[in-house]
């Protein structure tokens, strides 16, 4: 397995919070994209399908277990899309914080840069957890041959939305970080 390379001191100080951020927003565009195109693709499948009609009395696992595992599986994300960041925000900035006091770390804009590199981890793996649940969701449209689980779409479409990264929260989240750094 190839090792990880990481990123120098210098390459940290070269990044600038606009550039950072529009590599962000390409990337949740790219995600969001993702589950729309998908969308699409399930929506000509069903439609353009017969439905299957099952004998009585046959166990309707798809119909009936799928659905309710894809629920489960949109909430526990949605929830997961806020802790698991904050859980990454914070380990990743104690890292940082360690960094400064250690001396290791004088230069603000190499700060600043591992801060955006904070940032985006983050925002990457809250729109991961809920896209993963609208792919979920999509899938059991597809076997199911039901838009029912249009809802669990909808409601994952409306969370990666509300993780979408803008200026001014990038502005907020790194202000409270350079609080907590004490800079």
């Amino acid at each position: 397995m190839p090792q990880q390379r990481q990123m120098t001191p210098e390459q940290y100080a070269e990044m600038e919070p606009d550039k950072v951020l529009r590599i962000m927003q390409i990337i949740a565009g790219a995600l969001i994209a993702g589950v729309v195109m998908f969308g699409g693709f399930a929506s000509v499948i069903v439609l353009g399908q017969a439905p299957v009609v099952k004998p009585a009395g046959q166990p309707q696992v798809v119909n009936h277990v799928l659905p309710l595992i894809a629920i489960g599986v949109f909430f526990l994300n949605a929830i997961l899309s806020f802790i698991i960041p904050k859980l990454i925000s914070r380990f990743s900035v104690k890292g940082v914080a360690k960094m400064v006091q250690d001396g290791t770390l004088t230069d603000p804009k190499e700060l600043l840069g591992r801060l955006l590199s904070v940032a985006q981890t983050k925002t990457i793996v809250a729109l991961a957890l809920v896209e993963g649940a609208a792919f979920f969701g999509l899938i059991v449209v597809i076997v199911s041959k039901s838009f029912d689980m249009l809802g669990v779409v909808g409601a994952s479409f409306c969370f990666m939305t509300a993780h979408f990264p803008t200026k001014m929260k990038l502005a907020r989240w790194l202000e409270e970080q350079q609080r907590f750094l004490g800079h």
